[in-house]
């Protein structure tokens, strides 16, 4: 377990709850948590760069649809990534540069298999100087 998530109860799927300093933070842990939950990040070299989109029409749906989008890019071209550089953000916009490799059954095994980013419970909020949000995911 990582020191910017934690996992929550959830009774069908599963949940994490995730902090960070900033908002750009708060998706890129999201994003680590997501990986770390597959394949665990320590088990991820960084061998090969993606650029990354994402579009919302607000902060929480843009959360929605950068995760989504990991776990399409893991679905469809077995990309899974351990670091993240945000390259442009904005309440609807996320662009990264993302650093990862292709899954390999001889290496790697999969943890959970994750299917999507839910809208279920979620919101981002800050406390204090902190970023917080909660993710259910449908496994």
């Amino acid at each position: 377990m990582h020191n910017f998530y934690k996992l929550i109860p959830h009774t069908a799927d599963l949940g994490v709850e995730v902090w960070a300093d900033d908002l750009a933070g708060l998706y890129i842990n999201s994003a680590l948590a997501l990986f770390d939950l597959i394949v665990g990040l320590n088990n991820i070299e960084k061998k090969e760069k993606h650029i990354v989109s994402a579009d919302g029409i607000d902060k929480e749906d843009l959360l929605i649809s950068f995760l989504n989008e990991l776990i399409f890019l893991f679905a469809t071209k077995k990309l899974m990534f351990s670091n993240f550089q945000v390259e442009e953000i904005s309440d609807t916009r996320i662009t990264v540069a993302a650093e990862g490799e292709l899954f390999n059954p001889q290496k790697h095994e999969i943890i959970h298999e994750i299917k999507a980013a839910t809208y279920h419970d979620l919101h981002i909020e800050k406390r204090d100087r902190s970023y917080f949000t909660r993710i259910i995911f449908d496994v």
